[in-house]
């Protein structure tokens, strides 16, 4: 036989269950593997002690202690549980801030509590310890970095901040919340040990931290550091860029003396870097001698100023004459000059080392220089002009009006000028001691010197003079510059006028007059090119008749040479007949010296013959010998040429005479 439940008989089995089961709930508590469980007590207990808002034994009100992960069992209704939590979870990034709502009250003037209790308490997990061993009510120097964490979180609010990572490039400059009072005057608080870059607030205050801003400060990396007490700005890192320069101003340090406008640093601080070294030294307020060279550097803005400034560059054809402002006092150094006036002696250039002037000057090239401490004023070397020009529009420093001056004759003249000049690198100094500057030198002294030199010399001189006479006026007018320049220093390289202006009505009547004069010129020029025109025409004509006259004038020198060489051909004959009869007669002479010997010799010969014929003929026979020789060299014919016999018949013999006659006259030379 089946048994079937009525509902109503189901309803009343299951309702007595049901409130057993609850009942059973309210006694055995069951806490998840990641939660706690919050407890309060509300009857039968001891009340709270005064100030006090959490219960650590027997005392109603909200217990201290929470229930761990498991089953636990409450004497409900006395022990209630308010609600469950999650375990706190403070990421890899994060920190935990802890500020207890229940303690020992803060000591006066504090602001962030110490805590007494240390490790007992595992941080904040075991409030009864905390409240059992001392623990100060209200912000809590110690956090919680990254994990789980089981905190009431009631008597222990934990706000989430992020950890404190200063990126590279940058610091961290940290002002305190808390700590002893700054003494008077003190702008920063001074370093402290133990702190380990503020992470440590407990032993930041424990050591004696000062509240403020902090010498002290953090560089790149991530750091756990309670943001409540400490304040961390991110600044960024000092970065002199090349061609800069980085100049330094102290704002704490010892005062400065009356006479000082930069002061000497210290060394040891690393650039500045070392903020309490600098301090430590002796480093004073204001601006400082060292300079920071390009470069990274992790100073503290809260100490020092830096403010960056271009490198000092000095051109080709420039020099820097420095003025310093630190050094030892210059009446420990005097350049001794003999004023003119009262022969006093007077501070001129300095050497290095003293404040003034500094003798040595910088040549071309990249400086890092202070301008705090050095004034730098630029002279340039090379060759500059001044000019006095009506040119429109001109915009560089040097150039002035052309002078406006008065002629001699009362004529207004406007007179253009360029001075050349230039300054050597060794009087550099000297003419910023006598001048300031180049400008100086330009507008108080070139131009009013060189303004009055030249309208006292048109002063002098006609206008239309002073135009011819430019060369020399010039001359004159560079002489008197180049004098009055020497005792600055300044050497002159020329004066030249470069332009003349005379009024317009003497300017007409000057053209005019020039006018007339090249028309007379005109004049002239044409009367003389008619002339040489009639002297062309005549040398023309000449011209043309010169082969004939060249070919007389060629036989007539031809004819000449003729006439020459027969008169020397003459010469010749007459001197060779000259000769050869000269040569005839000496011979002739010879010859008849030789036979004048000969016919001695032969007379003697002769002589010595008659005598002998006269001794073998007698005187008589030679007689008629001689005689006959006389005949017969006379050619007397004794005896007839033809002889006819009459023995012979008569025609043969006439045959005879007539051949011989023939034959005689054949051989007699004709006449």
């Amino acid at each position: 036989m089946e048994f079937l439940l009525q509902p109503s008989m189901l309803i009343l089995i299951l309702i007595p269950i049901l409130l057993l089961v609850l009942l059973i709930s309210k006694f055995l508590i069951n806490v998840g593997a990641e939660e706690i469980a919050i407890i309060e007590r509300k009857f039968l207990g001891k009340e709270l002690a005064p100030g006090r808002a959490f219960a650590i034994n027997d005392e109603v009100g909200m217990k201290a202690q929470y229930l761990s992960p498991g089953l636990h069992f409450i004497l409900w209704p006395f022990v209630t549980v308010v609600a469950k939590y999650k375990f706190l979870n403070i990421a890899a990034d994060e920190l935990g801030i802890v500020e207890a709502t229940d303690g020992v009250p803060l000591p006066p003037g504090r602001i962030f509590a110490d805590d007494p209790a240390g490790d007992v308490h595992n941080n904040f997990q075991d409030p009864v310890a905390f409240l059992e061993k001392g623990g100060i009510r209200g912000k809590q120097l110690r956090f919680l970095t990254n994990g789980f964490f089981k905190v009431h979180p009631d008597l222990f609010i934990i706000t989430k901040i992020k950890k404190t990572v200063v990126p590279e490039g940058f610091i961290g400059v940290v002002t305190a919340a808390d700590g002893a009072a700054l003494e008077q005057g003190q702008l920063l608080a001074r370093s402290v040990v133990d702190h380990d870059n503020f992470q440590k607030a407990e032993f930041f205050l424990k050591n004696g931290g000062q509240k403020g801003p902090q010498i002290d400060f953090l560089r790149t990396g991530t750091y756990n550091i309670n943001t409540e007490i400490f304040k961390v700005e991110i600044k960024e890192a000092t970065k002199i860029m090349e061609n800069e320069v980085g100049i330094v101003e102290a704002r704490d340090g010892l005062p400065m003396n009356r006479n000082e406008v930069v002061v000497h640093t210290p060394e040891g601080h690393n650039s500045f870097q070392d903020g309490q070294k600098f301090l430590d030294n002796g480093g004073k307020r204001g601006p400082q001698e060292s300079i920071l060279t390009p470069g990274t550097y992790y100073i503290n803005p809260y100490l020092f100023s830096i403010s960056k400034r271009k490198q000092t560059l000095i051109q080709q054809g420039e020099v820097a004459v420095l003025i310093s402002n630190i050094g030892k006092d210059p009446e420990e150094y005097i350049n001794e000059t003999i004023s003119v006036d009262d022969k006093n002696k007077t501070r001129h250039v300095v050497p290095k080392g003293f404040r003034g002037i500094q003798k040595e000057v910088l040549g071309p090239g990249c400086y890092n220089i202070n301008l705090l401490a050095y004034s730098v004023i630029i002279i340039p070397t090379t060759t500059r002009s001044v000019d006095w020009s009506a040119e429109k529009g001109k915009t560089n420093q040097g150039t002035f009006d052309p002078f406006q001056v008065v002629s001699y004759d009362g004529f207004q003249m406007q007179v253009e000028v360029r001075c050349q000049y230039r300054i050597l690198p060794e009087n550099a100094p000297y003419v910023v001691q006598k001048l300031g500057s180049i400008q100086d030198l330009e507008t108080n002294v070139i131009h009013p010197q060189i303004d009055g030199i030249f309208r006292a010399q048109v002063a002098k001189s006609p206008a239309i003079s002073y135009q011819q006479n430019r060369a020399e006026e010039q001359k004159a007018a560079e002489d008197a510059v180049r004098n009055d320049l020497t005792k600055y220093r300044v050497e002159v390289v020329s004066v030249m006028i470069t332009n003349i202006h005379l009024p317009e009505a003497l300017m007409k009547t000057t053209q005019q007059k020039n006018l007339a004069e090249q028309e007379k010129s005109m004049y002239d020029s044409k009367k003389d090119a008619e002339q040489r025109r009639i002297e062309f025409e005549k040398t023309k004509a000449e011209a043309d008749v010169q082969v004939q006259i060249i070919t007389a004038e060629a036989g007539i020198k031809v004819a000449q040479h003729e006439a020459r060489q027969m008169e020397e051909r003459a010469r010749g004959d007459a001197s060779r007949v000259r000769m050869s009869a000269e040569a005839e007669a000496l011979k002739i002479k010879q010859l008849g010296d030789s036979e004048a010997s000969v016919v001695q010799a032969k007379g003697e010969a002769q002589a010595k013959a008659y005598r002998d014929q006269v001794e073998a003929l007698t005187a008589q026979g030679v007689t008629t010998v001689e005689v006959v020789k006389a005949i017969a060299s006379a050619g007397l014919k004794i005896t007839p040429d033809i002889q006819v016999s009459s023995a012979n018949q008569d025609s043969q013999g006439l045959v005879s005479v007539l051949l011989a006659d023939m034959l005689k006259k054949n051989h007699e030379p004709s006449l």
